[in-house]
């Protein structure tokens, strides 16, 4: 299986991510895509750095919404860390 693709048109990289790839995909000026491969997984992500040259209240609302979702990840990972403590 190749580790970088696509997969029913839907893009997927498996290889080891890097600060350069991330980068290259979430903070790109020089590509005009808003959407671009997912730097781990399949899928796409936002590039920010366009979003933000197109449109700022987008560019806002995008970083709220990530900042949502990464605080609610934590949460989650908070909570699976006390179960297993309490477990212990």
């Amino acid at each position: 299986m190749k580790k970088a693709g696509r997969f029913l048109g839907i893009p997927y990289d498996f290889r080891f991510p890097t600060l350069s790839r991330f980068r290259e995909r979430m903070w790109n000026r020089e590509d005009p895509r808003i959407f671009t491969p997912r730097v781990y997984g399949a899928g796409w992500t936002i590039n920010f750095a366009t979003l933000k040259d197109r449109s700022t209240p987008g560019f806002v609302i995008a970083v709220a919404v990530f900042a949502l979702m990464y605080l609610n990840a934590l949460r989650k990972i908070k909570k699976s860390l006390d179960r297993i403590r309490e477990r212990s």
